[in-house]
């Protein structure tokens, strides 16, 4: 079952605005947990953690919650993990580290940050730099205005990719959708101390010196002798001892403003309300003034931002200085006159923040498909390139992913099967970086070592996957190429391999070992047998060589086994083409085998004429996998191979390895009156479509 960690400072903050958010992770199919530090009920939650998360950053038991959430994370294994509250979202994401290499989501809600324009130097000189360092431990930010989303985008883009704006955590219109009768809204009224005739003026929020609820009382003391039916409604827990109740008994205030404490009623208060102020230094994306909006009330609020995303200047009320009582009280009386109008214009604004439209939001976050290029250096099709090919299909459903190599003959194969092309002059570094800079993958999933070479250049914006197709002979020894590669594999979030022979000959194989992945490259078994079948020859052969004429591939040795069979009547066919093709055809030539040999060249689909013979030969000096000899098998062809590289895994039970050229000949003259032969047991494992998903899944994660 997949899981998702919702953390927090406090369960309040959980209770007050995730609750859909958990509710939805439920009902698709997740184990939902939630860690905070306190141990409140939780709707919707499988598991609670309870972490000694402190909301001061100078507090040293943040540095106790971190080894607990680390530990909770690194055992729970968790697909998302979704943070919020400043000191909640540092301690989680220093907690989930490993977790991220691992393939753990990390996402973070930024509910205002503490730096903003206007902000004191200490909130830039404290907050900012921590910001910056946690967002590359961040693959998804949120930001819930406008000011924050673009100055994440202009400061931390190049640390975390995915940077998003969603304008708060939502309306719920059901919560809010309620009547009062005029009966019901004058008994209401009445309990708060309050008559009908009054103008209400509400505020909710706790009281302390950012939310500023004394710039309200002063605008207030400015408008009592002129509207003495204005009402001051301040909602919330006292923080600062007393102190706004003693500006209202010093300014003879008490009949006018009204502290009600903690009520849990907001709707109802809203309903007998008039009109809606907030005069705060700080907001993020401020809850309480769209809920106000929602009740259809003007509004007048401090210059901030979260506020002015909010209100719209004569519009839905007005914008006015946190620190001018005189102006603010101007605009309060600039809708105590024009009162209708101004609430009118708040609800239809309000309609872009409604919880629907948020979760429809949230949706394309939390399930955003991964942007994965894959970055080859050859322009043409064979092995890697058709592994390449192959996952791509398998996978171009579920995420949005790109073909990118040096433009040549794989452009054809590419458009035949759909797939996304980026096409480089030629593969270097700057060719590159136009491409990851115009793309910007989430993962870089680079074939072998070239590609792997420059993509680790750029491990820094995105997941770099080294995918390992051949054993390269100068990885087994001290070399150039086995020391840049160790270099290199620290910045690799994955190291794939197509068989174990990759890792177990590697020489620096310790380094690699906790990221290495063996994957078997997947073969369409019915594939195999419909192509066989879509066109007809008419030669039959007794020997084949499928492959790349190439140093590696050794199909010189083919010839020289040729010779040595010393039989006029053998009829070969050697597929492929290369740097050796001349080379080959020479020693044909030398040899006087243009009889016996044909060489057809690069065919797109080679298996009518390996269905056409009867035993394959792979005298190759080194190989990764091995992919052409398990579809000779499948095709009912023996594969007589030197066992190298993934070649000694598929062969280990058989008499198919041959050590020289005598022994080549040898079996040869084995095989040569096998027919239908059933290679079952030795392809089996190759063509689990489901096993190798699974696989590709772990890759991927």
């Amino acid at each position: 079952m997949r899981k998702v960690l919702f953390t927090a400072t406090v369960d309040s903050h959980i209770l007050h605005f995730h609750i859909p958010f958990l509710k939805y992770f439920k009902e698709n199919g997740y184990e939902v947990h939630v860690a905070t530090n306190t141990d409140d009920e939780i709707p919707y939650c499988d598991k609670k953690h309870k972490i000694c998360f402190e909301r001061s950053p100078i507090k040293i038991n943040n540095l106790k919650a971190i080894k607990e959430l680390k530990k909770v994370v690194n055992e729970e294994k968790f697909d998302i993990i979704h943070t919020h509250t400043p000191m909640g979202s540092v301690v989680t994401r220093l907690a989930s580290k490993k977790a991220r290499k691992n393939g753990t989501r990390v996402i973070y809600t930024a509910h205002g940050f503490h730096f903003y324009k206007g902000a004191s130097v200490k909130s830039w000189l404290i907050f900012y730099p921590v910001e910056k360092y946690l967002a590359k431990y961040t693959d998804t930010l949120i930001t819930i205005n406008k000011e924050d989303y673009e100055l994440a985008k202009s400061k931390f883009s190049k640390r975390c990719k995915d940077i998003n704006y969603v304008p708060g955590v939502g309306i719920d219109e059901n919560k809010f959708n309620i009547k009062m009768s005029k009966e019901e809204r004058i008994k209401f009224r009445k309990s708060l101390g309050l008559e009908e005739k009054d103008f209400v003026i509400t505020c909710i929020a706790r009281l302390d010196k950012n939310k500023n609820q004394g710039l309200l009382i002063e605008a207030l003391n400015n408008l009592k002798d002129k509207y003495k039916d204005m009402h001051l409604l301040l909602v919330g827990p006292d923080e600062i001892n007393g102190l706004y109740q003693e500006m209202t008994d010093a300014k003879n205030l008490n009949n006018n403003v009204h502290f009600t404490g903690y009520r849990s009623d907001i709707a109802q208060i809203l309903s007998i309300s008039d009109m809606y102020v907030s005069a705060s230094f700080r907001e993020g994306l401020p809850v309480n003034i769209m809920e106000a909006m929602y009740f259809s009330l003007p509004i007048v609020a401090s210059n901030c931002r979260g506020n002015t995303d909010l209100v719209e200047n004569n519009v839905n009320g007005f914008i006015s200085s946190p620190t001018d009582a005189l102006d603010f009280a101007k605009c309060i009386e600039k809708v105590y006159l024009k009162n209708d109008v101004f609430g009118k214009k708040s609800k239809e604004l309000v309609k872009n923040y409604t919880l629907d439209k948020i979760m429809k939001d949230m949706e394309k976050i939390y399930n955003k498909k991964k942007r994965i290029m894959h970055l080859l250096s050859s322009n043409s099709f064979s092995g890697a390139e058709n592994v390449a090919c192959t996952i791509i299909n398998n996978i171009k459903n579920d995420e949005d992913v790109v073909y990118c190599s040096p433009e040549g003959p794989i452009k054809e194969k590419l458009e035949k099967d759909n797939i996304n092309y980026i096409p480089l002059k030629k593969l270097n570094y700057f060719q590159v970086k136009k491409a990851v800079g115009g793309y910007n993958p989430d993962i870089l999933h680079a074939h072998d070592f070239k590609a792997s070479l420059i993509a680790g250049l750029f491990s820094g914006k995105s997941k770099i996957i080294s995918h390992i197709h051949k054993n390269d002979p100068n990885m087994s020894k001290l070399s150039i190429k086995s020391l840049l590669y160790k270099i290199l594999s620290k910045r690799f979030y994955r190291i794939v391999g197509v068989s174990d022979s990759i890792l177990h000959e590697y020489i620096f194989k310790k380094s690699i070992k906790e990221k290495y992945i063996s994957v078997f490259n997947y073969i369409d078994k019915d594939e195999v047998l419909k192509k066989s079948k879509e066109y007809q020859i008419k030669e039959n052969y007794d020997l084949f060589f499928f492959g790349r004429l190439s140093e590696e591939k050794n199909p010189i040795e083919f010839i020289e086994i040729v010779k040595k069979l010393n039989d006029k009547r053998i009829k070969c066919v050697m597929i492929g083409d290369g740097p050796l093709n001349k080379d080959c055809k020479e020693l044909i030539k030398i040899y006087g085998l243009q009889s016996n040999i044909d060489m057809i060249g690069f065919k797109e689909n080679p298996f009518p004429y390996i269905k056409n013979s009867k035993i394959g030969l792979m005298p190759s000096k080194y190989e990764g996998f091995g992919l052409t000899a398990l579809e000779s098998l499948i095709l009912g062809k023996p594969v007589l191979n030197s066992g190298v590289g993934g070649l000694k895994e598929i062969f280990k039970d058989t008499d198919m390895i041959c050590n020289n050229i005598d022994d080549y000949v040898r079996s040869c003259l084995l095989y040569k009156n096998c027919n239908k032969n059933d290679f079952s047991l030795l392809y089996s494992k190759y063509v689990d479509y489901n096993c190798w998903k699974k696989l590709l899944e772990q890759i991927y994660k």
